[in-house]
């Protein structure tokens, strides 16, 4: 599972991320998928932020056969604080796998 921490300053805009899936170095096609990520401050506790890429909310399929989808460029706007999150995809038959994770960081913007 890959790890890939985040800082972000509450309130600003977030610049879209682009990831690609590869299993055994073959692209993970991704049709018919549905992806998701959640941040929460820790494990069970109440979602501050949530996304998935059905109607690309917050998340976007950009090319499902090469295994790429990205992260929307975004304003996140969630209360300052260490969060933990986890990209899953469920794929056409019901599988769900979790290859992302990591920490994100919101931080206190003084200029509002």
């Amino acid at each position: 599972m890959a790890g890939l921490n985040f800082q972000h300053y509450k309130g600003d805009t977030f610049e879209e991320v682009g990831f690609r899936i590869k299993i055994d170095n073959v692209d993970l096609n991704l049709t018919g998928f549905i992806i998701r990520m959640q941040l929460r401050t820790e494990c069970g506790g109440v979602v501050a932020l949530d996304l998935t890429s059905v109607a690309s909310a917050g998340l976007t399929i950009t090319n499902a056969a090469q295994g790429q989808f990205k992260i929307n460029k975004q304003i996140i706007d969630i209360d300052s604080g260490n969060y933990k999150y986890d990209i899953q995809i469920k794929e056409a038959d019901n599988d769900v796998y979790t290859w992302i994770k990591g920490e994100f960081l919101i931080e206190c913007d003084i200029t509002r």
